[in-house]
C-alpha cells in the first residue's frame, strides 16, 4: 500500500478503482463529442464512493483500513456508452459497465468502512461507471459516435483514496493511498 501524505485536512475524496494500462488505452481511444473535453487518461478511473472532505486522521484512518476492504474485481464488461443525465442536456459521458456481484460486493465493504469510520454515507445508488468527458454547463446535445462493443472488459488493478482539486482545465485527482487489488 503506498503512503498517505500527513495533511491537516484531505479535499474532495473519494474512493475508487484505478484501471490497468490496458484499459486505459481502450477506453482512450474511443471518440468523444467535439463539445465534450476528454477526461486525461491519467485521471481515468470508477468511482466507487464520494466522501468529500476528510480531517488528517480520519483521511490516515481510512488509508490504513483501505487494504482489509479491497477486493479482486474480474473483468467488467461496459454494457453502454451513454450521456448522463441524458442527450438534450449531457452533462458526463460515460463507459457503463454490468452490475457484477464483484461490485455489489465491493460497495458494500466500502460504504462498511464509511459507516465503521464515522462519515457519512452517498445516498446515491452505486452506478459502475468511468468518465470518459465532460460536456460544458452549456451543451444542449450529444452525438455519441461509439459503442461499448468495441471495448474488451475493463480491468482494475487497485483501489485508491484520491483526492480531487478542481481547476479552470478539469479537475486533478492525486492518490492518497492505494492498494493493490491481488488476483485481479
Amino acid at each position: 500500500m503506498s503512503e498517505a501524505p500527513n495533511l491537516d485536512s484531505w479535499k474532495r475524496c473519494f474512493i475508487a478503482l484505478a484501471p490497468d494500462a490496458a484499459s486505459r488505452d481502450a477506453l482512450a481511444a474511443l471518440d468523444v463529442p467535439p463539445n465534450a473535453r476528454r477526461v486525461p487518461y491519467e485521471q481515468l478511473h470508477l468511482t466507487v464512493a464520494f466522501i468529500g472532505e476528510l480531517p488528517g486522521s480520519a483521511g490516515e484512518t481510512l488509508a490504513r483500513r483501505l487494504r482489509d476492504h479491497a477486493v479482486p474485481i474480474p473483468p467488467a464488461p461496459v454494457t453502454k456508452i451513454e450521456c448522463w443525465p441524458g442527450r438534450a442536456h449531457p452533462r458526463l459521458m460515460v463507459a457503463a459497465l454490468e452490475m457484477s456481484d464483484a461490485f455489489v460486493a465491493l460497495d458494500w465493504r466500502v460504504r462498511s468502512l464509511m459507516f465503521e469510520a464515522g462519515l457519512p454515507l452517498d445516498a446515491r445508488a452505486f452506478r459502475p461507471h468511468v468518465t470518459l468527458a465532460r460536456f460544458t454547463r452549456d451543451a444542449t446535445s450529444a452525438t455519441l459516435v461509439c459503442d461499448a462493443y468495441t471495448l474488451p472488459p475493463l480491468r482494475f488493478t487497485s483501489l485508491v483514496l484520491y483526492s480531487s482539486t478542481l481547476a479552470r482545465q478539469g479537475a486533478r485527482y492525486d492518490a492518497l493511498a492505494s492498494v493493490a487489488l491481488d488476483g485481479a
